[in-house]
Order: structure tokens, then sequence, then C-alpha cells
């Protein structure tokens, strides 16, 4: 080819990865052939598609993308919609991929990625969700985030088409406003399979997103037949701030809201270059040792990231104990985990977030009139007192800020109106949570 020029000029003249040139020499839209010397690709076509200006707009439709994380390029992939299937293409920056998506060899996994995606896109058994897909004309779940390139506002990652242009800070959730003006709702699912982060929020809980002003708020909603869930964050917000630093947790607020009703409010802990990795993930690269518990294992895997073990216990203890006063049933390998930062790779701990399902909120009239107040505890152990004694580093723990903590608890508990009948039910279980942590670790 007598006009040929390599493939990293091609990508400089065209303002695009080196990945996209060969995208696009496989799809036709440059002429190019291999020598002994490496791709060569023809000056005339690419002068031709400079004249011809990238689409614009976030497209709906595509097979072949680039996995971004930032403005990072990861590894390609194919997403083959009739089956649901992704297939890794050329794995570019395996570190900045998320975890659970690339051999130790460096190749990308289908099974990881397809597991991550699903993990990204709004739960089947969600309320309303057959009838959103239906009018959306989708089968899964997991095709609506290709709607909005998998954008997020719990990491930075998504996805670029091939033949797209598109810049990470014209895109992102972070830096551009998404959906419409606060108040202005009819359902929770009103901006699913548009331009929203909605796409991308994991849970059975309804969930929404919103701008105000620079802030990116979450709210959350509760389950039918109780609101306790929306007003056991503004209780554990209480909590975290009697025992916490501001950093070592999220703090929520309750709302009323016209169309949704009432929920619990909170703002996005990330930054524009962090991601949150679920603990769940960070232990994907941990092979369990031999004899080794869960909380072993745990902490290694912190310290392999560089968080100092003191740091390590420190933190981990600060969410068993108030999971302890809490009575929270529901700490799983998906509600705890690591901050990475994607520029640097350095890693700190995720506030403490998603304490909703606790104070009992489960039981019905039968074990309230029993004075029932058992409850599993995870993820360490389901005995609550076995998993309250792996808290190793107490440093921070002062028992005296529990003071008075059950009335301030049953003060915000009395604004529910589904939970307001339990509150001496509610008062006592607290103050017996209180005297375990007291008598365990004092």
């Amino acid at each position: 080819m007598i006009d040929g020029i390599s493939i990293r000029e091609a990508a400089s003249e065209l303002g695009v990865s080196v990945q996209t040139v060969h995208n696009r020499i496989k799809s036709g839209a440059l002429d190019g052939e291999k020598t002994n010397t490496g791709w060569r690709v023809s000056a005339r076509s690419v002068e031709a598609a400079k004249k011809t200006p990238p689409r614009k707009g976030r497209p709906w439709h595509g097979e072949t993308y680039l996995l971004m994380n930032g403005p990072y390029e990861v590894m390609t992939f194919t997403y083959r919609r009739e089956t649901d299937s992704f297939a890794p293409g050329e794995v570019v920056d395996a570190e900045r991929a998320p975890l659970g998506t690339v051999t130790r060899e460096g190749r990308g996994k289908a099974s990881g990625l397809k597991t991550w995606w699903q993990h990204r896109s709004i739960p089947g058994s969600r309320a309303g969700m057959d009838e959103k897909l239906r009018s959306l004309g989708l089968e899964e779940p997991s095709q609506i985030p290709f709607r909005n390139l998998g954008l997020s506002l719990s990491d930075q990652y998504w996805i670029r088409p091939a033949d797209h242009a598109l810049r990470w800070e014209d895109v992102n959730y972070f830096q551009n406003d998404f959906g419409g003006a606060e108040g202005d709702w009819d359902e929770w699912l009103a901006e699913v399979g548009l331009s929203s982060p909605d796409n991308t929020s994991e849970g059975v809980l309804p969930k929404r997103w919103l701008c105000r002003g620079s802030e990116r708020i979450l709210l959350k909603g509760h389950i039918p037949w109780t609101d306790q869930q929306v007003y056991n964050e503004a209780v554990a917000t209480a909590l975290h701030g009697r025992l916490l630093a501001p950093g070592d947790y999220v703090p929520y607020e309750v709302q009323r809201t016209e169309a949704l009703g009432v929920v619990s409010a909170c703002p996005c802990f990330l930054s524009p270059h962090e991601e949150y990795v679920p603990m769940s993930l960070v232990l994907e690269a941990e092979r369990r040792r031999k004899g080794e518990t869960p909380y072993d294992t745990v902490v290694r895997a912190c310290v392999n990231r560089g968080i100092p073990l003191k740091t390590a216990e420190t933190q981990l203890a600060k969410m068993i104990v108030c999971d302890s006063v809490m009575a929270n049933t529901d700490r799983h390998l998906r509600n705890f985990g690591l901050v990475r930062n994607i520029d640097d790779l350095r890693w700190r701990f995720a506030p403490i977030f998603d304490t909703g399902n606790s104070l009992w909120c489960d039981k019905d009239e039968g074990a309230v009139a029993r004075g029932d107040y058992a409850f599993s505890s995870h993820p360490f152990s389901d005995m609550p007192n076995r998993q309250l004694m792996y808290a190793a580093e107490l440093g921070w723990f002062d028992a005296g800020k529990l003071e008075g903590f059950a009335d301030e608890a049953c003060e915000i508990l009395a604004e529910g109106d589904l939970c307001r009948w339990r509150l001496d039910y509610l008062r006592e279980g607290i103050r017996q949570r209180i005297g375990a942590v007291r008598g365990l670790l004092s």
C-alpha cells in the first residue's frame, strides 16, 4: 500500500484510540492491510474519515464496544442481544478492569464480564420491572444499561461504541446533569431506559438518583408493608454520628415526596475519580487459606491492596459494632467494600452505608408481642455475639456516647406512619443491643 500510514499515526490523525482504528478497519470504515511490519492504513481513507464528522449522542444499539474506566480504555467486547451474551476482545488495561473480568494471564473473562454487567443492572425482581421492560421493548434488565452507555454513579465505568468519538468528560453523570427537575416525578422507574444512572441502580428496593446543584443524591424507598427501613437509615446516621468520624459513614435523611412517598436520601460518596468495589469482587482475587476465617480473608485482601492492618481492623470493627447495635440482618459482601482511585489505583475503605434492614423491621405483630429480639448477623457469623468478637481494634469506641441513644432512635422512628405502634418494643431491643455491646467489648 503506497500511501499507507501506521495504526498509531491514523489514530493520532483521527483523534481516536488505536483499538478504534482496528475496529474501523474490521468494519470496512477504513482501508488497511497487514504487512510484515504491522498494519498499514490508507492515508486517503483516513483523510476521508476526517471529513466525515463523528456521530453524536448516545446510541441505543450497537454490538462492539470499548469498556472504559473514566478516560482510560480497558477492553473491547461484543454484546449479542439475542442471547444476552458477552464476548471479550483485546484487554488494553487489565489493572483498571472491573475485578473478576480479567484472568491472571490478562485475558478477558466472558463469564466474569456478564456477571459484572448483571450486577450493574436493575434486578428483575424490583417492583414494576416487567411492565417497564415491555414498554421499552426489551427482554432482560441487563439490556437497559446499553441505553445510557452503562454509566453509573457507583464507579467510572462506561461503554463506548466502536464507531463513536465520545469523551468521558462529556457523558459522565458526576459532572453532567441528568433526568428531570427535582419534584417533577410520577413514579420510581420513570427515568429507567432514558439517560439516567437509574439504569444501573442495584438492589430490590426502589431507587432514584437526582441532581441537586453539584450534588448527586440517591433516594431509596421501602417495602410496601412498612416504612421502617427508611427511618432505620436515619437512626443509623444518628448512631454513626455519635461513634464515628464524618468520613466513616454515609449520612441519610428522611424526606417526604408527593409522588414517591417517604424516602431516605443520601449523597453519592464517590468523587469523579473513584469507583466503589464491593467486597465480593475484592475477594475474587483472594484464595481462602486453610483454617482462615472469612474475617481473616477480608483483612488479608485489604492489606494486599495497601491498606494498613490497623486501618483494616479498625474500619471493620466500626462496621461490626454499629451493625450489632442496629441489629442489622443484611450486611453482605456487596454493601460493604473498598473505594479505588482510577488514576493512581490506590485503595481506601468505603464508608458504611445501607443499614435499612435492621431494628427487627421484619418482625410481625406476634413476634413484637412475644418480645422476640432474635436476629441473624452477617457477614462473618450469623450469631450476633460471635460476630461482635471479631471487632479487634477498638481504640475509637467510647461506650459513653451511647447514653440516650435508644430514646433518640425512637424519636426518629416515631415519625414513621407504619412503625410508630412498635416503639416500646424497639426501645427495649435497642437497649438490649447496647447492653450486649458494652458487655462484650468492656
